[in-house]
């Protein structure tokens, strides 16, 4: 997928076929206002505010606590954007916003976009890193409570929504009964799965405030007595073994090339014969070619936030069959479509 700048009429169709737009500078320009736009009014409530039907600027200032006239500026800004509809001076959600951007939607997205106002922080240093070759270490203990909180339920979001789609597509002989999810966190990856197979039994390996969190997602989620959690870096605890299934979701990405193969080596170890390993990673398409959006801008992202890539999807196989695994299945994500989804049998 890429972002593109669309035409609203004639003219700036025109406009933009005799190349004479600047294009770079309003994409420079408004995606930086779109951003920015978004992620306050998330945290300030204006969509939850718009939830129960159209209100005026004034009766969304009230709502929000917010100077009135600067709510009507940030309303029309949202207006022009297309997140909010206008009229007889009174706005009302559009069909996208009600569903990703209000808190008693399903699908609600706004713990992730909550969570984005780190990562625009993080940016800010973009140059100096990339200078310097310094790097930051994301999931360093250090950082306080509020931001492991920010983290994993943005994190959780996206498994509260794909999780059920993920489960579906892993194909087993028959069901499982043990499953390991290194790095999985909030633990959700491991709901849909329980969801799935009703005798499953799930694990999930991760750091210390990672698991914190975790166990109070799972608790929300009403699946404590079926996934626990067991605190330790990945990297260098013992997995264990007799697994039905290993989920490496997300975390490939987080190492460098040698641990990033251990990983799937330690997953070999740990299944039972027959057992399955399931990658979940940002797709990529190697050294040839344009890159899309997703693939491009997450390999600078991991870099800047620590000091890795994106790793190929014909690396990411290379590593499985020189571990042992077989029977590699690749499927696709209708809900995450900029993704890598690979399994493998032991």
């Amino acid at each position: 997928m890429r972002m593109e700048i669309v035409p609203e009429n004639i003219f700036e169709r025109l406009a933009l076929a005799s190349r004479l737009v600047p294009q770079p500078i309003i994409s420079a320009y408004w995606g930086m206002a779109i951003s920015r736009c978004l992620l306050v009014a998330v945290r300030l409530g204006v969509f939850d505010a718009l939830a129960e039907g159209p209100r005026t600027a004034a009766e969304v200032a009230t709502a929000t606590g917010c100077d009135p006239m600067g709510m009507e500026t940030l309303l029309n800004a949202l207006n022009g954007f297309g997140y909010l509809r206008r009229k007889t001076g009174r706005y009302r959600l559009t069909p996208v916003s009600k569903k990703w951007l209000t808190r008693s939607s399903y699908s609600s997205m706004q713990d992730a976009l909550l969570f984005m106002f780190d990562i625009w922080e993080g940016l800010g240093g973009m140059e100096d890193c990339l200078r310097t070759g310094q790097t930051g270490i994301f999931h360093d203990l250090s950082k306080p409570a509020e931001f492991w909180s920010r983290y994993l339920r943005a994190l959780a979001i996206f498994a509260k929504y794909v999780g059920k789609e993920i489960a579906g597509k892993v194909k087993l002989a028959s069901p499982p009964q043990r499953l390991l999810d290194v790095g999985g966190g909030h633990g959700l990856y491991s709901v849909a799965f329980c969801k799935k197979f009703p005798n499953l039994q799930a694990e999930v390996l991760d750091l210390p405030p990672a698991c914190g969190e975790g166990r109070e997602l799972v608790e929300e989620a009403g699946y404590s007595k079926r996934v626990s959690f067991r605190e330790g870096e990945f990297n260098q605890a013992d997995w264990g073994e007799g697994y039905d299934l290993v989920l490496l979701f997300n975390i490939i990405h987080t190492v460098p090339v040698p641990a990033a193969r251990q990983l799937i080596v330690k997953a070999f170890q740990a299944l039972r014969p027959g057992g399955k390993v399931v990658i979940l990673d940002s797709e990529h398409p190697g050294s040839q070619g344009d890159l899309s959006a997703a693939a491009g801008f997450n390999e600078l992202f991991f870099f800047l936030i620590n000091g890795t890539r994106v790793y190929p999807e014909r690396k990411i196989r290379e590593w499985l069959e020189q571990a042992g695994f077989s029977r590699l299945q690749k499927k696709r994500l209708l809900r995450m479509p900029m993704t890598l989804f690979l399994a493998g049998q032991k």
